[in-house]
């Protein structure tokens, strides 16, 4: 009884109180706590569950996270509730007449439907009108895949270029910013102080350089792939900030998106050439995806260190924790080393196998492979597009009598193999081997 009545009284008051909340929101910008409930959890929600929901539910995967807030939501007032009336429950209370426990008994399956149904429309419908006022990408250099390249086992391995559309896209919001070109400004902090600014114009009329460089999400498990490989125009950070001008005691520079995602990386390192602030994507502006008017392309680190939708470059003189990093994820997530195998294609007791391999910019010498337990094979390796890119691999097997998968492994540039022992996604990214079925 005590139960059912909490769980009445909690539906509906989590009802009224994210009514009133998306009011406030829609007329004063109040955040909604759904959202940030659900960005909470869906930043902490283990990569094969995360994976699973989006394959399943495609468009709709965000939508549902924001009912996850609010079943929160609904479950602090359910606490709430179930506290006040345990407390009370000493004290004589009046009997709710049969009239009103039947009222309630029929709505509150209907609130909780009803509420749950609304955030999820709410949500999507809200995304699909802001993804109706972003601007669409245009032309921004000459660009084409390289297509002499896909020569090397076609059909076999995935191409060296990932197609815009293609290209994983990750983020921690329920809807993603939609920012106005025009309007939208790039500030330059000194400790938090106003030093710079620059408009979407001003930066595209610097001189630009396009480099390929592929990205990994650090959710990746060793049976996902969330990576890919584009060719990314953009400028240099000295281009911005004149690296004689930063004052002595500046240790590091953050990044800061208009979303709220934020991270930080050693001064040295974010004025090197390694690193690019991109305004494009496979010859076109960015899209509303993957960052636009203006991300971070950080090529050693996992790809929660480059940063979207930014507005704000910050130099710190003290150690700046960043969005991941405040969750217990390292605050150096440098990509491991890693290889993957795309496709197997068996004729009896031979087979070609293929794939790509990856080590950020340590870049890759050596991929080897086996069937079962048999014999090493080394691979023959592509050279890679650029330096900042994975490398494509092939090789011929002869498959054992009784073998029932196939491994790989790479090393990276300094002669380092890959683990061979699974290790946890958490806190600096999955590590261990690369094996698949053969079919």
């Amino acid at each position: 009884m005590l139960f059912l009545r909490a769980l009445r009284l909690s539906s509906i008051a989590a009802f009224v109180f994210t009514a009133v909340n998306y009011a406030l929101f829609y007329w004063k910008g109040v955040p909604l706590v759904t959202e940030i409930v659900a960005e909470w959890i869906m930043a902490r929600t283990p990569n094969y569950y995360a994976v699973v929901l989006l394959d399943t539910l495609g468009d709709w995967a965000k939508p549902f996270a924001a009912t996850g807030g609010l079943a929160a939501t609904g479950f602090v007032f359910f606490l709430l509730f179930f506290a006040s009336l345990a407390l009370r429950r000493a004290a004589p209370m009046p009997a709710p007449s049969p009239a009103r426990r039947e009222w309630l008994a029929r709505a509150v399956p209907f609130v909780m439907m009803a509420g749950t149904a609304g955030v999820a429309v709410e949500s999507w419908a809200r995304d699909r009108a802001w993804a109706r006022k972003a601007v669409e990408p245009v032309p921004l250099w000459p660009f084409q895949y390289p297509e002499e390249r896909d020569q090397f086992a076609p059909g076999l391995v995935r191409k060296s270029v990932t197609s815009v559309d293609s290209f994983y896209g990750m983020s921690k919001n329920t809807v993603d910013p939609v920012l106005d070109p025009t309007s939208w400004r790039l500030k330059v902090t000194l400790d938090g102080r106003p030093w710079k600014e620059y408009s979407y114009s001003q930066l595209l009329a610097l001189r630009r350089i396009q480099r390929y460089t592929t990205m990994r999400c650090v959710s990746n498990t060793l049976n996902s792939n969330l990576m890919g490989t584009a060719e990314w125009s953009g400028i240099f950070l000295r281009q911005l900030v004149d690296p004689a001008e930063v004052p002595s005691h500046i240790s590091e520079i953050a990044f800061i998106g208009v979303d709220g995602h934020d991270d930080s990386l050693p001064a040295a390192y974010a004025f090197s050439d390694d690193l690019l602030l991109a305004l494009g994507m496979n010859g076109m502006t960015l899209n509303r995806i993957h960052g636009f008017p203006f991300r971070l392309i950080a090529p050693k680190y996992y790809g929660f260190k480059s940063v979207k939708w930014m507005s704000e470059i910050r130099l710190c003189s003290q150690p700046y924790v960043g969005t991941w990093p405040k969750m217990g994820y390292t605050k150096e997530p440098v990509v491991h080393t890693m290889s993957y195998i795309d496709r197997i294609r068996r004729n009896g007791e031979q087979a070609l196998a293929g794939g790509v391999a990856f080590a950020g910019i340590r870049g890759v010498s050596r991929v080897e492979v086996r069937a079962g337990k048999g014999p090493w094979v080394e691979a023959q390796l592509e050279a890679p597009i650029s330096a900042f890119t994975w490398s494509r691999w092939k090789a011929n097997l002869v498959i054992p009598e009784g073998a029932a998968v196939v491994e790989a492994r790479a090393a990276d540039g300094t002669g380092a193999w890959q683990a061979t022992t699974e290790s946890p996604l958490f806190p600096d990214g999955v590590k261990g081997p690369t094996i698949k079925r053969l079919s």
